[in-house]
């Protein structure tokens, strides 16, 4: 058939042979109805043209649901194909009108401050990198009588950069406020180091003043890497009568943290989470003087962490 009549011309037959089928089967009903053939050709013609007319109906529906079967399927490959989403330029949008239908039912006041707060603050939109399995240990040395506190704080952590980026710039920044006897001079960095190589000779160092506060902060620009270790060791002074709450936020997205505390026997040391939503976990081994918390479940986002307060014996 296909050599006979043509490629083309056998697919749009067989396209519309439903349609082919109810034609033909309608035509033949009606020339049974003609009042000049033979009354047996008559009912002969008119079975003959309702089987046809039968074949195509049944045709049409098969045909029908063929159609709605590769129809769903393209949709389906359409919508949920991931590479369909990132060539979307309205993503943000789009999740804004998701998670609307999501809450704005139940809290119609909050859902435009709640979509602004996630998507800038919790979603890593405008993040470059993350932190994985970071170790912060902090050691209090001393606690005088005039209850100054004197502690050096290690961070271990590993840095992961996004897909798109080849290059980041790492930093630290120490602010105090503007209290008597209490300046900059008393916290000193004692090491900054890339995959175990020292870099604060590298570091350019920024320091801000303003009417409440001072702050330091030192930077390195960090290139040619997917991934690294970052080790930073600091060594700080500062009076609990001023302040006897210490809080270590984290600035980006962290995946899994353990932190260990000591400090003298003079002094008494409180451990508490800061706006975590799967809290700290004691590790098995508690020493005397010593905290020991574990964060392996969920994720630390940006402005979440831990903190301590001081009191004095």
């Amino acid at each position: 058939m296909k050599s006979f009549l043509g490629k083309k011309t056998t697919d749009t037959f067989l396209a519309n042979i439903a349609w082919f089928f109810i034609i033909i089967g309608l035509l033949l009903i009606m020339l049974s109805l003609w009042d000049k053939l033979d009354t047996q050709f008559s009912h002969v013609l008119e079975k003959i043209g309702f089987t046809i007319l039968t074949s195509g109906v049944f045709a049409a529906i098969m045909k029908s649901f063929q159609f709605i079967g590769i129809f769903k399927k393209e949709i389906e490959d359409v919508i949920l194909n991931s590479k369909f989403m990132e060539k979307r330029n309205d993503l943000p949008e789009l999740w804004k009108k998701v998670s609307e239908s999501v809450y704005k039912q139940k809290f119609p006041e909050l859902s435009e401050s709640l979509q602004e707060i996630i998507l800038s603050s919790y979603f890593p939109t405008n993040h470059t990198y993350y932190y994985e399995d970071a170790t912060i240990t902090i050691n209090i040395d001393e606690f005088d009588v005039d209850c100054n506190i004197k502690y050096t704080q290690t961070c271990k952590l590993k840095v992961v950069l996004a897909e798109n980026i080849d290059e980041v710039t790492m930093s630290q920044t120490y602010t105090l406020d503007k209290i008597e006897n209490v300046t900059l001079d008393n916290s000193e960095w004692l090491y900054f180091k890339i995959d175990g190589v020292e870099k604060m000779e590298e570091m350019k160092e920024e320091i801000t003043e303003t009417e409440f506060k001072s702050s330091k902060k030192r930077s390195l620009l960090v290139s040619g890497k997917k991934s690294f270790i970052l080790e930073t060791k600091e060594k700080r002074e500062y009076n609990i009568k001023n302040d006897n709450i210490k809080l270590f936020r984290v600035g980006c997205i962290t995946k899994e943290m353990d932190v260990s505390i000591s400090y003298p026997e003079n002094l008494i040391v409180t451990f508490f989470n800061v706006g975590v939503v799967k809290r700290f976990e004691p590790k098995h081994i508690e020493n005397k003087n010593a905290i020991s918390r574990i964060h392996k479940n969920g994720l630390i986002l940006p402005s979440q962490g831990f903190g301590m307060s001081f009191v004095s014996k």
